[in-house]
């Protein structure tokens, strides 16, 4: 039998921990000398860790755990335009340019390609906004499960945080 789907504050956990494997695994692919295949770790690490900060979002406002888990599942891209339902994206840490990064890449880390590459890839994934994006999310996100699910984040000027 499957766990229930975790809390808010769970998923932001998660989150971060992904967010910070994902750092391990950056930091190595960039060392000196290093020349394994690390990269696909890194991808799904901070995939992962932006998946489970929407899921967050979406389990702080009550969204029921099927449409989370199976409806939604692993697609970066309807979570994102479900989301979007409750806050908007840049009140999150997402810019435009963002989600059309995130767009780019929802069916391979959908579909697993990340964990499973069968295929050599040619995209170049952006590891560095890849990685700027988790750290943002998680930021944000981090205070969110403190706020009502009637609260909205709104942006200060210059800066991406939330006020609590």
């Amino acid at each position: 039998m499957k766990p229930a789907v975790p809390s808010s504050n769970a998923f932001w956990i998660l989150s971060s921990s992904f967010r910070d494997a994902g750092d391990a695994a950056f930091d190595r692919m960039r060392s000196k000398g290093y020349s394994g295949s690390i990269k696909f770790a890194c991808l799904f690490l901070y995939f992962r860790c932006v998946e489970l900060a929407l899921k967050a979002i979406l389990a702080h406002h009550g969204v029921a755990e099927r449409e989370i888990t199976q409806t939604l599942g692993h697609r970066i891209s309807e979570l994102l335009i479900r989301v979007e339902a409750f806050s908007a994206l840049d009140a999150l840490g997402i810019s435009p340019e963002d989600r059309s990064f995130l767009d780019q890449f929802s069916d391979d880390y959908s579909e697993k390609w990340f964990e499973y590459p069968d295929t050599l890839w040619r995209r170049d994934p952006h590891f560095d906004e890849l990685k700027a994006l988790a750290h943002r999310m998680c930021e944000t996100i981090r205070g969110y499960g403190r706020k009502s699910p009637n609260q909205s984040l709104e942006p200060t000027a210059g800066r991406r945080e939330v006020h609590i």
